[in-house]
């Protein structure tokens, strides 16, 4: 694509973003449980590497084999796992000098085992080879208009935002989050490798269930899930059900009704601005939509969420949220609901403890709650149907 092309779509993103989008409707909640859903244990040998049960921020690539990559915290490195021979490694950052990443990590797309995209404390996007290595550097706050922040982030009680490169546009994309409007809107930045292609911003259709969601009055629930495929934005609200996808040639939005037949679809206010106990309690009475997520082999979408579950005091806080009930959604290729199931309770790890390969679900086994009697390997299960 040459540069007079490039403005050109840049243009049009503009012009169509702001048409009024297609709202798909479907039947409400008469979907059955996922047909043929099947689950496979896996249990990785002991590695000499210290690892992690769970990742709360992880990442699949597919070569000759099959790689999972998941942000170890404590050790402020990546864990890398062959899942074809169970054979673990890991890939230890800089925290000094010129390839230094500032923990802690909140956004991670790896392009190759030598090629691997990071985002850092400071908000940059680092290109990384194999040995953590700098590559390449991108200040993505860099000439953000006033108002605006940037939104990549993997938070369970948050939101997920991702960073997402292009390969054809040699470009990076990432949420943003726009406080200069009213109400507090959301985009997707769009930036280029190249200096002489200026961004390009696609803004978000708001939530037609709470359009002010970013105002605040819904606690740590109050912006969107952003995730990318090659061609497509999706999006959705952790505060109700429906899944938007915009077209980013076109910039044309559709809203999809994704109903769940097991819990309320819509969230309640929070019923304080100020008080985190209240913040506290808002988490667990109200159900939370996580992020649309595909599966390129199937050209499926899958999102999962927790139901709302009740406030008990006498019960720690972080034994509430272990015990809430997950359940999986699975959408084909025109977000029509295939099926959507309750999954086993008290075994996963609900702290975004998930990962998309090319055509399964991983989930990570670890939860605090569970009654087995578990050795320090790292378990997940897949989920295929």
């Amino acid at each position: 694509m040459n540069r007079l092309s490039m403005f050109a779509y840049g243009f049009i993103v503009f012009c169509f973003v702001f048409c009024s989008p297609k709202h798909n409707k479907s039947s409400e909640t008469n979907h059955s449980d996922l047909e043929g859903l099947q689950i496979k244990k896996h249990i990785l040998p002991e590695a000499d590497i210290l690892n992690l049960k769970s990742y709360y921020l992880s990442d699949y690539y597919q070569d000759t084999t099959e790689w999972l990559y998941g942000y170890n915290f404590k050790l402020h490195a990546l864990d890398c796992f062959n899942l074809r021979n169970g054979k673990a490694t890991q890939l230890s950052f800089y925290t000094e000098g010129h390839s230094a990443v500032i923990s802690p990590i909140t956004g991670l797309m790896v392009c190759s085992p030598d090629s691997i995209w990071v985002v850092d404390a400071t908000q940059s996007a680092l290109l990384l080879d194999g040995d953590g290595e700098l590559l390449r550097k991108v200040k993505l706050s860099s000439n953000l208009p006033s108002g605006q922040s940037v939104m990549v982030e993997r938070n369970y009680a948050t939101s997920t935002t991702d960073l997402y490169y292009d390969k054809v546009r040699h470009s990076l994309l990432f949420g943003i989050r726009n406080a200069s409007t009213h109400p507090v809107s959301f985009g997707v930045r769009e930036v280029f490798l190249s200096d002489s292609i200026p961004p390009v911003t696609y803004a978000l259709q708001p939530s037609v269930e709470i359009p002010d969601i970013g105002n605040g009055d819904y606690a740590n629930m109050n912006r969107p899930n952003i995730t990318f495929t090659s061609d497509k934005i999706l999006y959705n609200y952790p505060v109700e059900s429906h899944v938007y996808v915009m077209d980013r040639k076109s910039g044309k939005t559709e809203i999809h009704e994704a109903y769940s037949r097991f819990c309320k679809n819509k969230a309640d206010k929070c019923e304080s601005k100020e008080d985190y106990t209240k913040w506290e309690k808002h988490g667990v009475v109200n159900p939370h939509f996580y992020e649309v997520g595909y599966l390129p082999a199937r050209d499926m979408y899958i999102r999962l969420h927790v139901g709302e579950e009740e406030y008990n005091t006498s019960k720690k806080l972080n034994d509430i949220l272990a015990g809430r009930k997950l359940y999986l959604t699975v959408f084909d290729n025109q977000f029509n609901i295939l099926g959507e199931s309750e999954l086993a309770t008290k075994r996963y790890s609900l702290l975004t403890g998930w990962c998309m390969t090319s055509d399964a679900l991983l989930l990570y086994v670890d939860n605090p709650l569970s009654s087995e009697n578990k050795e320090e390997n790292f378990e997940y299960d897949e989920l295929r149907w």
